[in-house]
């Protein structure tokens, strides 16, 4: 599962107000051009329960990308989808598969946010659904491209996917 972070905002006069945020798109609104910076906290409680949860035998897999996308993607480090993984399948350090054309992007899960026009800017447009946003951005790390055959050889799968572009392969 992944991790549960919030975001404490340092202003840019080195004070930081009372409270943390839930994303960073919260703390970005709050307190619009007055950021130095923002730090990363993860609370105790939530410490305890990531040392509980136990990787499996799954990669989550992205499908139906262009080259170009997948190029996109190994560059900014996430990815965007108009569906959400299945958050108690999701982990951090889950092996992550971005299928396009004739390449694959191989890399690992380090978290997923909700998807912000402002915040996400890489991303372009509303993608194949114009009348659509994206919802959510998967990043991820260690990634490299590889040919879609090499992967579908190492993996033993098609790796077509599935409507709505995210599923889960045994690897």
């Amino acid at each position: 599962m992944i991790k549960e972070r919030l975001y404490q905002v340092i202003l840019l006069d080195g004070s930081s107000p009372i409270g943390y945020f839930e994303t960073r798109q919260e703390a970005v609104r709050a307190h619009r051009g007055n950021i130095s910076k923002l730090v990363e906290v993860i609370p105790k409680a939530t410490k305890k329960t990531i040392a509980a949860a136990k990787p499996t035998d799954e990669a989550l897999l992205i499908s139906k990308r262009s080259n170009d996308d997948l190029k996109t993607s190994l560059g900014c480090g996430y990815s965007v989808t108009y569906n959400c993984p299945k958050a108690e399948r999701l982990y951090e350090g889950m092996r992550y598969l971005e299928v396009g054309d004739d390449q694959v992007l191989e890399a690992y899960v380090s978290r997923i946010e909700r998807y912000e026009k402002s915040i996400h800017h890489h991303w372009k447009g509303p993608g194949l659904k114009p009348n659509k946003e994206w919802a959510w951005a998967i990043f991820h790390s260690k990634g490299e491209l590889v040919s879609r055959s090499f992967a579908q050889e190492k993996y033993n799968n098609s790796l077509k996917g599935t409507q709505g572009g995210i599923s889960y392969i045994k690897v």
